[in-house]
């Protein structure tokens, strides 16, 4: 038997990895903080994803930053 919880907490404010130990990731949100564990693995790939978006959005700004140039221009 599976179980699964979904926790709707809001919006994110901050986050805190611990430094005192190796895999704690708070992440704060709007009433409370949510704690999770996080084995070395999904750190690496939690770090890939953020880049990728991180990325993509800048690439975004970027884009339309070079339009509103553009537009301004004419």
């Amino acid at each position: 038997m599976k179980i699964s919880q979904v926790i709707e907490a809001g919006s994110v404010k901050g986050f805190y990895v611990s430094s005192w130990s190796d895999n704690e990731l708070e992440l704060h949100v709007e009433d409370g903080t949510v704690k999770v564990n996080l084995p070395e693995d999904v750190m690496k790939r939690l770090h890939k994803s953020l880049g990728e978006k991180l990325t993509t959005l800048a690439k975004k700004r970027v884009d339309e930053a070079k339009e509103l140039a553009e537009t301004e221009d004419e």
